[in-house]
C-alpha cells in the first residue's frame, strides 16, 4: 500500500495499483457501529422503563428488538422483522417508546447494507412504525413524531443501500482493472515466447548449420593430414572437439528458449563455474599459454552467478588468444562473498586492429552478464597490458 497526498493506494496481487476506497465505508464497520449505537439505544431505554416502572407489557418491544438485533447478521429478513414489531410493541404498549423506534432505525440501516430487495423491506418497515405511532396518537396522520420515524426509516435504508453499491462498484471496477491487467501481461508474455521461438528458429537455422558444416570439415581436414603431422593433426582434434561442446551448448540454449515456464523444472545444465579449470586445460591442449590461479574448492555460488563466472572467464581467455601475445594470466578467488575474477594479458602490437577498441560484442556481453548477476566490471588497458577484472556476489543479485 501507497500514499499520494491524501489519496491512499493499495497495490493488487497482479502488481497493479488501485485507488483504495474510504477506511470507514470498507467492511462492516459501519454495519458494527450502528449494532453498537442500537444496543445503546436498547439498553437506556431500559433503563429509563425500569426507572418510571413501567407495566410488563411495556417491555414486550424491548425484548422483541433485542433477539431481532441478536439474529439481523445470520438472518436479516427475521431481524428487521423482529426489530420492527419491537418498535410497534412499543409504540402501542409502553410510556418510553423513542429509543425503541431508533432501534428499527438502525436495523434498517444493516438489512440494506448487507444486501439486496431493500425497497419492500424499507416500505413495511416504514409504514409499520408510521401506523403504530399514527395510532398512538389517536389517529393523527400528521403527528411529528410518527412522520419522524418514518422518514428516518427510509433514511437509514437509502445510506445502507448507498454504502452497498458504493463498495459493489468499487470492487467490479477494480476486478475489471485487474483482469485487464492480467490479459496485457498474458498477451506481453505470450510475445516474448514467439520471440524466443523465432531466436531459437534462426539460431538453427543460421549458426546451427554453420557450426556442423565447420565440425565435418574440419573432420575432413583431420583425417586428410599426412602421418608425420602430428601437431596439426591435434590442433584439428582439439578444434574438432571445441565445435562439438559449441554444437551440444547451442542445442541446449535452444531448448532453452523454446521451454515455456511450465517446463522451468526440467532445464538443463549449462556449464558453470566449477568447469572453469577443464576449459582452461582445453584451451591449453589447443596452444593457449593460460596461467591460472583459482581457488579449491569454489565457494558455493548462486547458479546465475555461476554460470556467468564461467561464461566471462571464456570469453576473457577467447579475448586474450585474439587480441594478445604471450601468457593469459587468470586468477579467481574469492573474498567476504564476492567472487573476484582477473585476466592480464599482453597486448599483441604488430596488429593494427589492437591500437583501437575491441570490436564485436565480446565485452558488451560480459558486461551484461556481469549486470544480470549483480556485479562490477572493470577494464585496464595501457600501452601494453590489457586487464579485465570481474566482482560478482556469491549470492546473486539482491531482491
Amino acid at each position: 500500500m501507497a500514499h499520494d497526498g491524501a489519496m491512499t493506494l493499495e497495490t493488487s496481487s497482479s502488481g497493479w495499483t488501485w485507488p483504495r476506497q474510504s477506511w470507514f465505508l470498507r467492511g462492516p464497520l459501519l454495519s458494527t457501529i450502528a449494532m453498537v449505537a442500537a444496543v445503546a439505544a436498547l439498553a437506556t431505554e431500559l433503563t429509563v422503563m425500569l426507572i418510571a416502572a413501567e407495566e410488563s407489557w411495556g417491555y414486550l418491544g424491548i425484548g422483541l428488538s433485542a433477539i431481532g438485533l441478536l439474529v439481523i447478521f445470520r438472518a436479516r429478513w427475521v431481524g428487521l422483522s423482529l426489530t420492527t414489531a419491537g418498535g410497534i410493541a412499543s409504540a402501542l404498549f409502553a410510556d418510553e417508546y423513542i429509543g425503541v423506534w431508533t432501534v428499527t432505525v438502525f436495523a434498517t440501516f444493516i438489512f440494506a447494507r448487507q444486501g439486496r430487495h431493500v425497497l419492500p423491506a424499507v416500505t413495511v418497515s416504514a409504514s409499520s412504525l408510521y401506523l403504530a405511532l399514527v395510532l398512538r396518537e389517536g389517529g393523527d396522520f400528521d403527528a411529528a413524531g410518527a412522520l419522524i420515524a418514518a422518514t428516518f426509516c427510509v433514511a437509514a435504508g437509502a445510506a445502507g443501500s448507498a454504502v452497498r453499491l458504493q463498495t459493489e462498484s468499487w470492487d467490479a471496477a477494480r476486478q475489471r482493472a485487474e483482469d485487464l491487467a492480467m490479459a496485457q501481461a498474458a498477451q506481453l508474455q505470450q510475445a516474448v515466447t514467439d520471440e524466443r521461438l523465432r531466436i531459437a528458429r534462426d539460431l538453427h537455422d543460421v549458426v546451427g548449420h554453420e557450426l556442423a558444416v565447420v565440425n565435418v570439415n574440419v573432420g575432413v581436414a583431420e583425417i586428410s593430414l599426412p602421418e608425420n603431422s602430428d601437431a596439426s593433426r591435434a590442433a584439428l582434434r582439439s578444434a574438432r572437439e571445441g565445435l562439438q561442446r559449441t554444437l551440444q551448448e547451442t542445442q541446449q540454449i535452444l531448448d532453452l528458449l523454446r521451454r515455456t515456464n511450465d517446463e522451468n523444472e526440467h532445464r538443463v545444465e549449462l556449464p558453470l563455474a566449477e568447469h572453469i579449470p577443464s576449459m582452461v586445460e582445453r584451451l591449453r591442449i589447443a596452444g593457449s599459454v593460460v596461467e591460472t590461479e583459482i581457488v579449491s574448492p569454489l565457494p558455493s555460488l548462486d547458479a546465475e552467478v555461476s554460470a556467468a563466472a564461467y561464461r566471462i572467464v571464456q570469453e576473457a581467455l577467447t579475448n586474450a588468444g585474439k587480441y594478445g601475445t604471450g601468457p593469459a594470466r587468470l586468477t579467481v578467488v574469492a573474498t567476504d562473498g564476492w567472487l573476484d575474477i582477473d585476466v592480464v594479458n599482453a597486448i599483441r602490437r604488430d596488429d593494427p586492429s589492437v591500437n583501437s577498441e575491441r570490436d564485436g560484442y565480446g565485452l558488451v556481453g560480459v558486461r551484461e552478464r556481469t549486470q544480470a548477476a549483480g556485479g562490477e566490471l572493470t577494464v585496464f588497458q595501457t600501452d601494453d597490458t590489457f586487464r579485465l577484472h570481474v566482482e560478482l556476489p556469491t549470492k546473486g543479485r539482491p531482491q
